[in-house]
């Protein structure tokens, strides 16, 4: 039975972006955790202050280049990482977002239909503004992957 074996690091919020994009896929650094294929990255990610945002994610380390052996100082290593955070995921949330928005869209032209039945448009208002704070929030998430607005 084979081990798998967890290493938790924090990395600041530009490389954690872009290793959760699949932008990087590889990461130089000391081997002083003895890294192996099949070992799992849990990356915490670190703002601007160095404090964590409570964003994390897991990368497979597919590779490990050790030092001393193709130019690498002795005690380096350069590991290949696997991003396993699915591509679909990221299209899921835009296509959430994009039928969310057409929603809102709608309740909002529906408001007149809502007051002229002697209903009260207050519900439907909140749903909206609900609705586009989520809207706004994937727009932020999706702009870190490039991914169209």
């Amino acid at each position: 039975m084979s081990k798998v074996t967890l290493h938790e690091l924090k990395i600041p919020s530009a490389n954690f972006t872009d290793i959760l994009a699949g932008r990087k896929t590889h990461q130089l650094c000391l081997n002083h955790r003895q890294y192996t294929a099949g070992d799992v990255l849990i990356l915490r990610e670190l703002d601007e202050s160095g404090e964590e945002t409570g964003q994390e994610m897991n990368s497979l380390i597919t590779h490990v280049e050790h030092g001393n052996a193709v130019g690498l100082e002795d005690g380096w290593c350069v590991l290949s990482l696997a991003n396993t955070t699915p591509l679909l995921g990221i299209r899921l949330i835009g296509y959430l977002r994009d039928r969310l928005k057409e929603h809102c869209d709608y309740t909002e032209a529906a408001y007149q239909i809502i007051r002229k039945a002697g209903s009260t448009d207050t519900q439907a208002k909140r749903t909206v503004q609900a609705g586009r704070c989520w809207v706004d929030e994937a727009n932020h998430f999706l702009k870190k992957f490039s991914v169209g607005q």
